[in-house]
This record gives C-alpha cells, sequence and structure tokens, in this order.
C-alpha cells in the first residue's frame, strides 16, 4: 500500500460498519476466553495499521507485539507508538521467534495462507500452555466472489474445515460460532448479483470496504451490532464469517 491508501485503510477499520462492529465483537471474545491483565503477552498476527491492538486497553502497550507485511502499515502503527514488525515471507510460520505469548489473535489473516494448517502449527508452537488464539475468517464457499480473488484468498470455510485445523490432542476448542449472520441474506444477494453480472474477475470488483452513505452505514452498524450481542449467549447456525477460539492444550 501506499502512505495514501494506508491512511484510508485505517479508517475503513475505524468506521467502516463491519469493521466495527466486528471489532467490538473480537474486544468481547478476548475479554470473554483469554481474561487479559495488562501483563498478557499478545501477538497479532496480519496486524495492519495495529487498530485492533490500539483499540483495546487491557494489555499493556509494551506487551502487544503486531507482525505485519505491508512496509506503509509498519511504519503506520510505529508512528502511533506501537510494537509492529515487518515480516517478509508469507510461508514463514515461526511465530515463536518472537518470544512466547499468552494470546494469540489472526483476524481475516489464513485465508490468505496457501497452508494455513502449517500457520495454526506455528501459533500452537508460540502460545503458552493454556492460551487462547482467536481466528476470523471469511465463510461459506457459496460467497465465493471477485472480493475474494482481488483479496487473493485461498479459501472461504465451512465451519468443518476450520475446527479440522484444531485438533483435539493439541487444542481445546472453547467456541466457534458463524457471523454477520443477521445481514447475510443481503450480502449474499449482493455478491450472488454481483458474479452472476460481472463474474469474478478482480478488475471488475468494487471495493466491499467503501464507507458509503451515513443513512445506509448507520442501520447495517445497528443490525451487526444488535447480533453481536446475540452472540454473547448464542451460536449462529450460518453468516458470512466465522470466529474460533482455541485454547492450546
Amino acid at each position: 500500500m501506499d502512505a495514501a491508501y494506508t491512511h484510508e485503510y485505517e479508517q475503513y477499520e475505524k468506521t467502516h460498519w463491519w469493521h466495527a462492529a466486528r471489532g467490538e465483537l473480537i474486544r468481547w471474545a478476548i475479554d470473554r476466553y483469554a481474561n487479559p491483565d495488562p501483563q498478557t503477552r499478545w501477538l497479532d498476527i496480519g496486524c495492519g495499521t495495529g487498530v485492533l491492538m490500539e483499540q483495546y486497553s487491557r494489555i499493556a502497550p509494551d506487551h502487544k507485539i503486531g507482525l505485519e507485511m505491508d512496509g506503509p502499515c509498519v511504519e503506520r502503527g510505529k508512528a502511533k507508538g506501537m510494537d509492529v514488525r515487518q515480516t517478509t515471507d508469507p510461508n514463514d510460520f515461526h511465530y515463536a521467534a518472537f518470544g512466547k505469548f499468552h494470546l494469540i489473535t489472526l483476524c481475516d489473516v489464513i485465508e490468505h495462507i496457501e497452508r494455513d494448517d502449517l500457520a495454526i502449527a506455528g501459533v500452537h508452537e508460540a502460545l503458552l500452555p493454556g492460551g487462547i488464539a482467536l481466528i476470523t475468517v471469511p465463510a461459506l464457499p457459496s460467497l465465493w466472489s471477485a472480493h475474494d480473488v482481488r483479496n487473493h484468498h485461498f479459501r472461504r470455510y465451512l465451519k468443518s474445515g476450520l475446527l479440522r485445523l484444531f485438533t483435539p490432542d493439541r487444542w481445546k476448542v472453547e467456541r466457534v460460532t458463524y457471523f454477520s449472520s443477521f445481514l447475510l441474506p443481503m450480502i449474499w444477494t449482493f455478491r450472488t448479483a454481483r458474479t452472476f453480472l460481472k463474474g469474478i474477475d478482480a478488475g471488475e470488483c468494487g471495493d466491499d470496504k467503501k464507507v458509503g452513505w451515513p443513512i445506509v452505514d448507520a442501520p447495517l452498524r445497528t443490525i451487526f451490532r444488535a447480533e453481536c450481542r446475540c452472540l454473547r449467549a448464542v451460536s449462529m447456525p450460518l453468516g458470512s464469517s466465522l470466529l474460533l477460539l482455541a485454547r492450546r492444550a
């Protein structure tokens, strides 16, 4: 990314209705399943400009490390005073080289990795016993579209496929649920219609993360936030994304 797009991308994460509501869900899940204190060691893989680490304040800044491949994102994170480190090899999963951690997050990351099994093995190696891995991924292969092609995804997941990465001998799965469920009919209709009309050519794909009109964004955010509150009590049977939390055995 260039510097201008890095700033725009950061604003998407902070203000776009989907990112903002998803961020609230992730922060609740960290509270509920990791229950961190200021000394909790946290590694955020694929952290972008560090928005999640910036917005989560229960862990001390000097106990947070972010990993990111994009240079301008790394520089932006550092400019905000965060420990964001640049990685260069997408197939280097030796995360333990950065230390041992109580919490590792990969938010919409492993769909970009061809050998997602090796990435999860690297997470297991870098977690302390009893440590928590938090994963979000795009869900439902039937939603595959130009958006996935443009963003260099290898796959969209079903719950069963994601769970196969977390074998019972190495992990205790604390929670797995679909989310972005209340809006799934709208998302499915939009993606299916666009694929039918334009195919899956990445060049024909608009940016799903663009902030639109407030009159549209506000109700969508309200609906997604209402769903996130429901997710505190129940799991969803379908959705355009998946959330998984697993504890290292």
